[in-house]
């Protein structure tokens, strides 16, 4: 999101804020249009006589917006006697700080951290978190609901789960206002009634770019899990929703023993000068309940590590459920797989992943991530290269499964030769434009992550295919150099490609019939391998001849022809 950089949002906070006079004031915000960029609360609540667990998002609105023309008039909740309540922030702005207009007493008062001119978390912010989850964790765990277990045979997934995080785990929220116009609501049906009502519109939603959020709406549903849901105070009707601290408080009951806690390289406990911080690192921690860490770069590493072995192979373990799911953006991904595998790229070089648990490719040379997205000239990703022996071996035995069925693929695009990208700065995938899909964040202070190591079998060594995508059917293809932040278009020809045949051996040279139509052929100049061939011009004429590796062959897959030996590509 080119505009980032401008996006500080501060939020102010009433006196009293945890109260449900405080909770039903509109909250300020300034730095950010809450109309397009917009901030998020999303407070838990805790009766300590029962346990009972509730959630209330206060309405953020934009300094000197006026109630009934700027929006409608949050609802008072009601709380349990003496009510424990923690708020947790999150925006689709670059960073979240609070303050007050009370010299600092009602953030005080109200135990928050993400403080402005204090120590700030980048997107994140909370008030009264640790005393929540201290009351929550004693009096609540018989509110958190089992896990279950996915479709993919494994438990449900929850935020500590390597299967679903990035560099940043457990930040942002699951809330969502409703908007129609420029006018703001509490996500209820009688204020979308209104909104329609007031603007002659029907009110979209409008979300956090959230972890939280991605896990509830977009991981949990395509593996056939639920979302920890309890009751909206904001909606008298009694509607459920889930939260950061629900989410929390299950992780921290069911996830098993292997957990995604916050690094001490995730950017949001960095100190000014990129290092990490064990203090922020701790308090971030104390926040989203979690255990303290010591700060050690073997905790960076072992996160890392974790990320080689656990993430990435788990995107090609859920394929059948996640491909052809739809997007939490559409700016980075044309659905659930490509959305997460680039997601995960940026996340792995952001981390200095590269650097603490360096990875190489099935021909031994060194790259930056285990996955590169491979980007249209939009920026999106279409396809995914996966680059290690042990990833490659998993999509090859996903593709054999028919895990590339679960959805149709983009059109066909030819194989083109184009030269390997160099490694560029990291960055993380970017905000949507749109605020109606759980995007995920876009992170401060990073650029657009690359790392594009040439693709390997397919490739020669001065040459790489750009992302072709077989047919309908993820399959083994030719490595893709990774898009950088302002992608080239990549290569296709000027008319739309036949269906590739077969062709006579060593056929470079002698006539074809149909222009633009794609095959194989024995190869030039390493006799017995395949090589890709092309009708230009009523003659056959190579493109690749696959001698990278001996073991390398044309083959043709959904009817088009790929160097097959080891490289995954998968869309």
């Amino acid at each position: 999101m080119a505009a980032a950089a401008a996006l500080n949002c501060v939020v102010t906070l009433p006196q009293n804020a945890l109260t449900a006079k405080g909770l039903s004031t509109p909250w300020t915000v300034t730095g950010c249009d809450q109309t397009a960029n917009p901030t998020f609360a999303e407070c838990t609540v805790v009766d300590p006589a029962t346990g009972a667990l509730s959630v209330y998002s206060p309405l953020l609105v934009n300094q000197g917006a006026v109630a009934g023309k700027d929006f409608i008039t949050p609802t008072v909740p009601k709380l349990p006697a003496n009510a424990v309540v923690g708020c947790w922030f999150g925006t689709n702005g670059a960073t979240t700080t609070l303050t007050d207009a009370n010299n600092g007493a009602n953030v005080k008062a109200a135990n928050c951290i993400g403080v402005q001119g204090q120590t700030t978390f980048g997107q994140f912010a909370a008030c009264n978190a640790v005393n929540f989850f201290k009351t929550a964790n004693a009096k609540s765990t018989g509110q958190v609901p089992p896990l279950g277990m996915g479709k993919n045979g494994k438990p449900c997934y929850t935020t500590r789960s390597f299967e679903i995080i990035d560099m940043d785990p457990s930040d942002n929220v699951v809330t969502a206002y409703i908007q129609s116009g420029k006018v703001l609501a509490q996500k209820t049906a009688a204020n979308a009634a209104k909104l329609q009502q007031m603007t002659g519109t029907a009110p979209a939603d409008v979300t956090n770019g959230s972890d939280n959020l991605l896990l509830d709406a977009a991981y949990r549903p395509a593996i056939g899990c639920q979302p920890f849901v309890t009751k909206n105070l904001a909606d008298p009707n009694g509607t459920q929703v889930g939260a950061l601290a629900l989410n929390e408080l299950q992780a921290n009951l069911q996830q098993g023993k292997v957990q995604a806690l916050v690094p001490p390289t995730d950017p949001f406990v960095l100190d000014a000068n990129g290092t990490p911080n064990l203090v922020k690192q701790n308090m971030y921690r104390a926040a989203v309940n979690q255990p303290p860490a010591q700060g050690t770069p073997a905790e960076s590493t072992a996160f890392c590590q974790n990320m080689v072995d656990i993430t990435a192979p788990g995107y090609l373990s859920d394929l059948q459920f996640i491909r052809g799911q739809n997007t939490p953006d559409a700016a980075n991904g044309i659905d659930l797989f490509t959305f997460l595998g680039q997601r995960f790229q940026a996340s792995f070089v952001g981390l200095t992943c590269n650097t603490l648990t360096p990875q190489k490719d099935a021909n031994g040379q060194a790259i930056m991530s285990p996955i590169v997205a491979n980007r249209d000239g939009n920026g999106v990703a279409t396809s995914l290269t996966f680059l290690t022996p042990n990833l490659i071996a998993l999509a090859q035995k996903a593709v054999a499964a028919g895990a590339g069925t679960a959805a149709p693929a983009p059109a066909p695009q030819p194989p083109a030769t184009a030269n390997p990208a160099t490694p560029a700065t990291p960055a993380t995938p970017a905000k949507p434009a749109t605020p109606t899909k759980p995007a995920k964040k876009t992170k401060p202070a990073k650029k657009a992550a690359a790392g594009a190591k040439k693709t390997a079998p397919a490739a020669t060594a001065a040459t790489a295919a750009t992302a072709a995508t077989a047919a309908p059917a993820a399959t083994a293809a030719p490595a893709a150099t990774a898009a950088p932040a302002a992608p080239a278009a990549p290569a296709a020809p000027a008319a739309p490609a036949a269906p590739a045949t077969g062709a006579t051996p060593n056929a470079v040279g002698t006539a074809c019939a149909t222009n633009a139509q794609f095959a194989c052929s024995l190869s030039t100049k390493l006799p017995g391998a395949g090589a890709i061939v092309q009708c230009v011009g009523g003659k056959w004429v190579a493109l690749d001849d696959c001698n990278d590796n001996p073991n390398n062959a044309c083959q043709l897959i959904g009817g088009q022809p790929f160097c097959v030996a080891g490289m995954g590509i998968l869309n």
